[in-house]
């Protein structure tokens, strides 16, 4: 039997009662669920209250810890979810004793990747508004006229009673948090976008409406008051404009252009001739709010500081796809590279045709490969990482996973030990110590480094592997794609300069030129190394990095390390990782901001190597703009707020004394 995990978020403490029936309906399922997951929004007293009322062997309470809203919440949910179905209830519903039996049915079949119930509404006084017909029952989030009747593909589901594999919500980084839901504005189609980004990202990927999967959806009073339904009519519009840029218009819209056609029009009649003029004008009240609200929505200029941004959006060098077809693909303003459309499966797929001659040949005897996977974070992270490296088939490999946490290591982690996966544990703070415990731990002849908010390309190890066979080359680093731009803090990372190295396969070797540009190297999630050469340079400072005071650095200064005693670094794009950018903006700011501080230490340190301070002095007047964190992005204003500079310069000005902390200790 297939697990299933549930989720049910909540922000209020208004709906307690709901909630607690929402909880309760679950554990009268025909089919239990392996687990149930309770995320609370950014509400510290309904944390407490509902992991004091909720917590039990198969009920756990979290708290929100992405963007404020509901599709932060669901992403935290499904991250922390251990079925291979995750299933989302609203706070507000209660689940028939069959909705789950009815909803994991069609995933029998391996195409289905999302399966979606029935909401039936369960009105305040026992029935509907005269104003509100049955085709607006979307507004209360809610099944209405027009849906199939029976088991049938659909564009979407709805999200009050909605399931999915779990395996295709980690590939496509959940819910974009740049639309939905939030306790102030009731705006709504994340679960649209997700739908539709699923069938472009997973050719054949089928998403199935159940009717026979009911839950019963409370309909509050406010909701029934005809302010509330302008306002959410209107909000409609709005989403449905901000998915359009994500998407296009062609998708975001399809299913409304053939609702408003043959629907809509029936609804008004009927209405009409029932004699119920109200219900008539509810129709037409509904539809020009949301009208304008999409058209309002369309109207806005892109700006950096916008709640809700493109995705990516294509240039075309051939409309008409005649033949495949090179395109560039941009966040904004901002090009992030080049790609080719395949007629076929309609994908795209990264492209670097200069590059192609350069490639060096997979090597007749593969090597073992030790993958070292330094980690404080959450374990669902890492599982989703794991998982991606073991799906490289690489045929003589080996996972380290470094539990970098105080006290004992965590039973999560302790789970995935198996015969290619090995757990350490390190309990003093620092990804660096972590990361050269597992080296010392390691048997293979190549070290392998990504970070645990990666997942790994498949044919990544083979890709650095053939590098690092090449004479002379002690170190390979690879490029790293973000992988959502679901927030505008994730665009800006990118706008900024991300982690992303570009296109070009490049060679780099002691030159001074590289001194105040260290990041040219390569990203320490996702590099690569002759065992040897590792241990020879004793590893990372483990002064420097996340977890010390200094914060990062550490794997910028191995890089200056070993092209200052005369050995290699070969970058190349097809070592291909994908990153999870910091969701928020504080979290970025921070990150920023320990960047400015690593960076600081790890030239003061090198200052006291021998050389040093005279390549620093005479590489200071050309590098000085690269040291104050200056962008360029081809635009004539910078594609993300200048704050982030202000926060890498404030990191900068502390490393100084975050490094002499680091010294005395």
């Amino acid at each position: 039997m297939t697990e299933v995990s549930v989720v049910i978020c909540c922000y209020t403490a208004d709906r307690w009662t709901d909630l607690g029936a929402a909880v309760a309906s679950l554990g009268a399922q025909t089919v239990a669920p392996a687990e149930v997951i309770v995320v609370v929004d950014h509400n510290a007293d309904l944390l407490q209250r509902a992991t004091e009322a909720f917590t039990s062997d198969t009920v756990r309470v979290l708290a929100n810890e992405r963007t404020a809203g509901l599709s932060g919440a669901r992403n935290t949910g499904f991250r922390e979810a251990k079925g291979e179905l995750v299933a989302f209830l609203d706070d507000d519903a209660t689940a028939d004793p069959w909705w789950l039996a009815e909803l994991v049915a069609p995933y029998r079949d391996p195409a289905v990747a999302a399966v979606g119930g029935r909401a039936v509404p369960v009105w305040p006084g026992g029935t509907a508004p005269p104003w509100l017909p049955p085709e607006l029952y979307w507004i209360v989030g809610c099944a209405y006229t027009g849906q199939p009747g029976e088991l049938a593909e659909v564009r979407n589901i709805m999200g009050c009673a909605m399931s999915f594999r779990r395996a295709h919500l980690e590939s496509l980084g959940g819910f974009a948090e740049s639309v939905g839901r939030t306790a102030a504005l009731p705006l709504g189609c994340e679960e649209t976008e997700l739908c539709i980004r699923l069938r472009r990202r997973v050719p054949g990927a089928k998403v199935l409406l159940q009717p026979a999967a009911t839950v019963h959806h409370r309909v509050s009073a406010d909701r029934t008051r005809r302010g509330y339904v302008r306002r959410r009519s209107w909000a409609e519009g709005l989403s449905k404009a901000a998915v359009a840029r994500l998407v296009g218009a062609q998708d975001a819209l399809s299913s409304e252009r053939s609702y408003v056609r043959s629907v809509l029009p029936k609804a008004v009649l009927r209405e009409l001739r029932a004699g119920n003029p109200s219900g008539a004008a509810g129709v037409f009240v509904a539809t020009a709010a949301a009208g304008f609200g999409y058209v309002r929505g369309s109207a806005r200029r892109p700006d950096p500081e916008a709640a809700a941004v493109p995705v990516y959006t294509v240039d075309v060098a051939d409309a008409e796809w005649a033949g495949e077809a090179d395109v560039l693909v941009r966040s904004g303003p901002v090009v992030l590279g080049k790609a080719r459309r395949s007629t076929e499966t309609g994908t795209l797929a990264a492209l670097a045709p200069e590059q192609s001659r350069a490639r060096p040949p997979r090597p007749a005897q593969l090597p073992r490969v030790s993958v070292v996977l330094a980690t404080a974070g959450r374990p669902s992270d890492v599982r989703r990482c794991v998982a991606s490296v073991l799906a490289t088939g690489y045929p003589d490999l080996e996972v380290l996973v470094v539990d970098n946490t105080p006290g004992r290591p965590r039973a999560e982690l302790l789970a995935l030990a198996g015969d290619r996966v090995r757990l350490l544990h390190e309990p003093v703070p620092g990804a660096s110590r972590a990361r050269n415990l597992g080296a010392r731990e390691a048997t293979g002849d190549v070290l392998a480094f990504t970070d645990d908010d990666t997942i790994v390309d498949p044919g990544w190890l083979v890709e650095l592997v053939a590098e690092l066979a090449q004479p002379g080359t002690s170190c390979v680093t690879g490029l790293v794609e973000p992988l959502c731009l679901n927030t505008p803090a994730q665009v800006w990372f990118e706008a900024f300069g991300g982690f992303g190295k570009g296109y070009r396969r490049r060679t780099f070797t002691d030159d001074a030129r590289n001194v105040l540009s260290p990041g040219r190297f390569g990203s320490g999630n996702n590099m690569a190394w002759h065992r040897e050469a590792f241990l020879a340079l004793d590893g990372f400072d483990e002064r420097l990095g996340p977890g010390r005071r200094t914060h990062s650095g550490e794997d910028l200064d191995l890089y200056l390390r070993l092209v200052r005693s005369g050995g290699r670094i070969v970058y190349t794009p097809h070592a291909l990782v994908r990153h999870e950018h910091r969701a928020t903006e504080g979290e970025l700011l921070r990150q920023l901001s320990g960047y400015g501080t690593g960076l600081t230490a790890l030239y003061l340190l090198h200052a006291t190597r021998r050389g040093g301070l005279r390549e620093l002095a005479s590489a200071l007047p050309r590098g000085l703009p690269v040291l104050l964190g200056r962008r360029s992005t081809g635009a004539s204003t910078p594609a993300f707020p200048r704050r982030l500079v202000a926060a890498q310069v404030r990191g900068t000005v502390s490393g100084p004394w975050a490094l002499l902390r680091e010294l005395i200790r």
